[in-house]
């Protein structure tokens, strides 16, 4: 097991390589990372769909003292993610020809448009799904048009419309493609949420792919995405693959700074902007180049989001409560009132079946347990309460808008 003090470099070391490539990793770390160091970079690259992304740069350096398991599970997950990527492709194109042909505008986020377009082959950034923009007057016609193309709704997910998340309901096909099918960016109370939904649909772009067309977004409205899409969706808390996002596309040099400035004046990013390009600049410092043009970030808030961005998923539940309620006895009242109060959603999740009505009481046993486990295992975690504290620093200082209760339930 590591030590609290060995996770630094370790945490050093992967963020260089996400950020930077190898050319960013400290000879010098690489020499001092303890067995148990290279263990928990191979925990945190299985978890964030890293290995392929590290294979890359091991192969660039077969000299490096990177133990021969994580070699190969690197190499294995690497061959996996290109035959994966293939499924996705051929899903993406489909998905774009039946939108086109009912006239319906998209633009395939994130995973779809990074892979394919800026990095050096798609198996390096896997993608778990596919995001497909809508404007919110077409969502409803473009997910039964999926429907109709082969897509069904995954059981137990609940059936909500558009008041409920920033996306419908989500649905896989036979060849278990995920597709979230999106009507607004962000889910939360944030002035930029629409705007940035229609800016990445209107200046989308007709990208030619195996002799097909596909709609993806303009690179510099991808930049603002990953911006939005780690601080005020996740608190930086989606992992490491933002930076290497970044890096991408700044290396296509198609990123324009002036756009991406301006809107985040206007919608209250410029702290969330500033954060990660300090971020990206620490995680480089190995490469040089110029400072970023940001104001100045905190040290410990820098700590804190790096921090965030490599945490162990399986606590982002317990953490994320410690964060939304700081108080204990605010803790406690409210873990009351949601015991009583399970929504028919809440009890499909547990089903793993869409339920409503008595029928879905039946399952409210195994969805109080799961609650009470969850809130317990919070409570007795002096040193996560910790890092949540400093959590709710950090969104303080970005000035991240509260997460509305029909988009997040703890």
């Amino acid at each position: 097991m590591m030590s609290p003090d060995e996770t630094p470099l370790a945490r050093k070391t992967l963020l260089a390589l996400c950020a930077g490539g190898p050319d960013a990793v400290e000879p010098d770390d690489l020499r001092a990372l303890a067995a148990s160091g290279w263990d928990w970079i191979a925990a945190r690259s299985q978890q964030y769909r890293l290995l392929p992304l590290l294979h890359a740069a091991f192969a660039q350096r077969p000299g490096w003292p990177v133990p021969e398991p994580l070699r190969e599970a690197c190499c294995a997950a690497h061959r996996r993610w290109v035959f994966r990527s293939l499924v996705m492709q051929q899903a993406l194109i489909e998905v774009g020809a039946a939108l086109d042909e009912h006239r319906i505008p998209y633009a395939a986020l994130k995973g779809a448009s990074l892979s394919l377009q800026f990095y050096a082959e798609p198996a390096l950034r896997p993608m778990r799904d596919l995001d497909i923009m809508v404007a919110p007057d077409d969502a409803e016609r473009a997910y039964a048009l999926l429907k109709q193309t082969g897509y069904a709704k995954v059981p137990g997910k609940g059936e909500h419309g558009l008041e409920r998340k920033h996306h419908l309901p989500l649905i896989v096909n036979a060849n278990r493609v995920y597709l979230e099918l999106h009507h607004r960016i962000a889910p939360c109370d944030w002035s930029g949420s629409q705007a940035l939904g229609e800016r990445l649909v209107a200046n989308a772009r007709a990208v030619d792919f195996q002799g097909h067309t596909v709609r993806m977004p303009d690179p510099s409205d991808t930049y603002l995405h990953l911006v939005v899409h780690a601080a005020f969706h996740n608190l930086f808390d989606n992992g490491p693959n933002l930076l290497s996002d970044l890096q991408a596309l700044e290396d296509s040099g198609l990123v324009e700074r002036a756009p991406i400035e301006a809107f985040a004046r206007e919608h209250g990013l410029e702290a969330s902007l500033a954060l990660i390009e300090a971020l990206m600049a620490r995680a480089r410092a190995r490469l040089g180049g110029p400072a970023p043009k940001v104001p100045a970030v905190p040290e410990a808030l820098l700590d804190q989001a790096a921090a965030l961005m490599t945490q162990d998923p399986d606590q982002h539940w317990q953490r994320l409560l410690l964060r939304k309620r700081r108080s204990l006895l605010h803790r406690a009242a409210a873990g009351v009132r949601r015991a009583f109060r399970p929504s028919d959603y809440d009890l499909s999740l547990v089903a793993g079946e869409d339920v409503s009505g008595l029928s879905a009481m039946r399952h409210y046993p195994a969805w109080l347990m799961h609650k009470t486990r969850a809130y317990l295992a919070a409570e007795f975690q002096p040193e996560l309460d910790r890092e949540a504290a400093g959590d709710a620093q950090l969104e303080k200082w970005i000035g991240r808008p509260a997460l509305t209760q029909r988009d997040v339930q703890t």
